[in-house]
């Protein structure tokens, strides 16, 4: 009942026409200053066109991989999807051996030796770590391939093998750490309660290769990890598989071509690698849009790529994580840890932060759970400045978010609004939208550090606290207002 919306209706329009309006106006401003844009742009060729080459922003490298990627590899989802149509008719107890084999004769069809042989060096360290039941061990052997990884990055060998697969290797490797991570973590939890031989064929190495070799969600996630690979959905209707699999590959489509087409008017992604395109764009709410769509956009490439492996993976039997929620639907900065990247947040939750806290432990120890957790996110990300600064500014806003809830959760304080106000449960809401408003803003304002880089989230944080009252005080209220739309659009799903 704290947040509850139960307001009017014409309160509820208020709200989501104020919303539609500064959506409309943050496009109408992204739109118009494409030009000045381009203007800013280094100019390559003689006709004046700048660096982008097909007359639209290109310069979304993850964006760009993902398309090429598809566009090399589309073949080897259909074999994927025939060869484990056929094994799981009649021979379900080797699908693992299926999705190994698919994805390994793809390795080898598609990259250099050297790759391959450093990704079955990771491979086996893990198996081999995870028979010896060492949780220090393991998060050892974790640390030590993320510092591989760091030097993969910096390393002009493999940047030589040619750009795509020098940043599909670097994110091969990434999702990979994690899935040993899971496989052997998820060995020691479940030898506590199970028998050996039941341990041996749940963990065996055909399970451990058909899970971290399982090609939909190899390159581009989403990460599921090896609790959920290894339960299968027990009843099965393959007409109504099929309809569903083509339905969720075109919505990916659907969604991939707004992407593209968006490009050619939205230089968003541009703007994350040039502060001076930013700065092209001359009024403050024009700046507040450019966080709200990088963010809305980092959530369609979410969509289409998590989504891609999320279909195949329903499709083959598993329980894959949820797709992202809109940002559009977040109003608490935990939700968007919980329900954008689900898979990921069961990693961190499962095998970091509750195994260092419980639910009544002391306060200072969740803290501790929390950074540790937040540590890991810094590491595993690239150890990047960025990453550094939004990884903080997630722990403090979390941490203020927690401390908001327990405060309005008081007696004392709910006697103040109750009995000294005179406020019904809809003022109370109202109030406590509005507070909690003020958390809201700077945690959406932290993606911008992760999404752009620092020069770009500065200039736009900045821009938020430094340009004035009258400023401040209509952002509070576009984001109050974004606030109970989200808390409207939760309780109508």
């Amino acid at each position: 009942m704290r947040w509850e919306f139960n307001g009017n209706r014409g309160e509820m329009l208020l709200y989501f026409g104020v919303y539609l309006i500064y959506l409309i106006y943050g496009l109408c401003v992204l739109i118009g200053s494409r030009q000045r844009i381009l203007n800013v742009a280094k100019f390559e060729f003689s006709t004046g066109w700048p660096i982008f080459k097909s007359h639209r922003d290109d310069t979304n490298d993850e964006l760009e991989n993902f398309t090429q990627y598809i566009s090399t590899n589309w073949h080897w989802y259909i074999v994927h999807v025939c060869l484990n149509t056929f094994i799981r008719k009649r021979y379900a107890h080797l699908q693992p051996v299926a999705h190994a084999m698919t994805c390994g004769l793809i390795l080898m069809r598609t990259m250099h030796l050297a790759s391959i042989i450093t990704f079955m060096l990771l491979l086996s360290s893990f198996y081999t770590a995870s028979k010896n039941e060492s949780k220090k061990l393991i998060w050892f052997l974790s640390a030590t391939w993320m510092a591989a990884i760091h030097l993969i990055k910096n390393s002009e060998y493999f940047y030589l093998l040619g750009y795509t697969e020098y940043f599909t290797l670097i994110q091969l490797l990434s999702w990979t750490v994690l899935r040993g991570c899971s496989f052997s973590l998820q060995r020691i939890k479940t030898s506590k309660s199970c028998a050996k031989k039941e341990l041996q064929n749940l963990y065996s190495l055909k399970n451990f290769l058909g899970y971290t070799l399982y090609f939909p969600c190899l390159i581009y996630g989403p990460f599921m990890g090896y609790q959920r690979y290894n339960r299968i959905m027990p009843e099965r209707n393959e007409r109504n598989d099929w309809k569903l699999l083509i339905w969720e590959l075109l919505r990916a489509l659907a969604w991939w071509l707004l992407l593209q087409t968006a490009s050619h008017y939205l230089y968003l992604h541009y703007m994350a690698r040039d502060l001076m395109a930013v700065k092209a764009v001359d009024t403050v709410f024009g700046l507040h849009a450019i966080g709200y769509f990088m963010g809305q956009f980092f959530f369609l490439f979410y969509i289409v790529t998590y989504g891609l492996g999320i279909a195949f993976a329903r499709y083959d039997g598993f329980h894959p994580p949820n797709k992202p929620r809109c940002i559009g639907r977040i109003h608490f900065y935990s939700d968007m840890w919980k329900c954008f990247d689900e898979g990921l947040y069961e990693f961190l939750f499962t095998h970091i932060y509750a195994e260092l806290c419980e639910k009544h432990s002391p306060v200072l120890q969740k803290l501790f759970a929390t950074a540790s957790t937040f540590s890991f996110v810094f590491v595993w990300h690239g150890c990047h400045v960025f990453v550094l600064i939004w990884s903080i500014l997630n722990f403090v806003c979390l941490v203020g978010e927690k401390i908001f809830k327990y405060l309005i959760s008081c007696p004392s304080y709910e006697n103040f609004v109750y009995s000294k106000l005179k406020l019904q449960a809809s003022g109370v809401q109202r109030l406590n939208a509005a507070l909690a408003t003020q958390v809201f803003i700077p945690a959406a304002f932290s993606n911008v550090f992760f999404i752009s880089g620092q020069d770009v989230g500065e200039y736009l944080i900045k821009g938020a606290y430094t340009n004035g009252w009258w400023n401040y005080t209509m952002l509070t209220f576009c984001s109050y207002c974004f606030f109970q739309c989200s808390q409207v659009l939760l309780q109508i799903k």
